[in-house]
């Protein structure tokens, strides 16, 4: 056994500060927590093992904690851009069925009322005053709907009023000058001249700035093109009257076009504001020009005759009348929907059948080689420019969403 005063130096030495300096300067880092021997001994079981729980369970069960924190908070931004990844696709699904949809009741409306405004102006040859009932209509039909809660208009502004003159005076011209050929021409050959209005607005286009259209594009325009000029040729008669007023009608309608699509886009004005500041500002220019010219009486001694004579007749106009308010509006809807350029496309296809058709009304037309060559290169050209249109539309959409992906994942 050692001595009692070698055990009693000893335990001092280990109590005291010099084995603790001696074991600081060995390199050892004391343990934060590290508690006193002689608290320890002194210090009751049940304290003991509150520490020693106190050690063992809290740092553990905080590391966990901090996981599921971390687990639960992917969990929630894995789950908010699921829902932003199917927004997007509910808000791009509902842009293409508005797209489709604008598009194809421009074209049924216009088809149909090609044949009413031809059945009309045959027993009433009054472009101007047709015209200007038409405006009147249109107003009429925009205040109805604005009573009705079925479209939102503002309040008119004579800044608005000023900014949308040149589209208003390149419309009334461009409907005065389409209608005076459709009263000269056939059908079918009033429909193959229109047909040019694809390439004047892609010429407008680059000409103002514009990216040029791929390879594709402007192949599939021309073909639709070729295969009106196809067709126009194969008609027996020519009248210059008529055939001038279409190409007119043509240049006309390209700017209108294009001012549309500008003015609904940059402005901010909805279709049916578009409809309304159309009607009113060019009703004033279209009474005067029909008393003007003495038409206005002519007109009017002319639908008393033919309304005593064919009680069809007031029903019939009435029905080109609003036809003429509704191809307005599906024709602002369809350009700020989709584009100048798809707008005329859509045109260019109800056409196509509108010349079918022609063949059989009206006295129909007699059909030639070239008529036939020129509808089916017409049709063919098309169908490969929506299909064009399609797939570079689908592609931007799925480059859009990968970006948007990849902005998330680095966020």
């Amino acid at each position: 056994m050692w001595p009692s005063t070698s055990y009693s130096s000893s335990w001092k030495f280990l109590r005291g500060s010099s084995f603790r300096s001696f074991f600081l300067q060995l390199g050892a880092k004391p343990s934060p927590a590290l508690i006193p021997m002689d608290q320890l001994l002194q210090s009751s079981s049940p304290k003991r093992s509150q520490i020693s729980q106190q050690h063992i369970v809290g740092g553990p069960e905080a590391d966990r904690r901090r996981l599921v924190d971390v687990e639960e908070q992917q969990q929630q931004q894995q789950h908010q851009m699921n829902e932003e990844q199917t927004d997007h696709l509910r808000s791009l699904y509902s842009q293409h069925l508005t797209s489709a949809a604008s598009a194809s009741a421009y074209g049924f409306v216009g088809l149909l009322m090609g044949f009413v405004n031809k059945a009309v102006l045959m027993q009433w040859p009054y472009p101007n005053s047709f015209l200007t009932l038409q405006m009147v209509a249109s107003i009429l039909v925009v205040y109805a709907m604005k009573a009705w809660g079925l479209a939102t208009v503002q309040p008119l502004q004579l800044r608005a009023a000023k900014a949308l003159c040149p589209v208003v005076f390149f419309y009334n011209t461009n409907v005065a000058f389409a209608l005076a050929a459709v009263k000269s021409l056939s059908i079918p050959v009033y429909h193959v001249l229109k047909r040019l209005t694809p390439v004047m607005v892609l010429v407008a286009k680059f000409i103002l700035g514009g990216a040029p259209p791929s390879k594709e594009v402007t192949l599939s325009v021309l073909t639709v093109v070729s295969g009106c000029i196809m067709a126009g040729i194969g008609d027996l008669s020519f009248e210059w009257s008529g055939y001038s007023a279409a190409f007119i009608s043509c240049a006309l309608q390209t700017t209108y076009l294009l001012l549309v699509e500008r003015s609904g886009s940059e402005k901010g004005f909805n279709s049916m504001e578009l409809l309304l500041y159309n009607g009113i500002l060019s009703l004033p220019v279209l009474i005067g020009v029909i008393f003007a010219t003495g038409e206005v009486w002519d007109a009017a001694e002319k639908i008393i005759v033919e309304s005593r004579a064919s009680l069809m007749f007031l029903p019939l106009l009435a029905a080109s009348l609003l036809m003429g308010s509704l191809l307005n509006y599906c024709l602002f809807l369809c350009t700020l929907c989709n584009s100048a350029l798809t707008t005329t496309i859509v045109g260019t296809l109800r056409s196509v059948l509108g010349t079918v058709m022609g063949f059989f009304v009206f006295g129909g037309v007699k059909a030639t080689v070239f008529i036939l060559l020129g509808v089916t290169f017409n049709t063919a050209g098309g169908v490969w420019y929506t299909a064009i249109k399609f797939k570079e539309k689908h592609m931007k959409e799925r480059t859009v969403i990968t970006e948007q992906h990849n902005g998330s994942k680095v966020g």
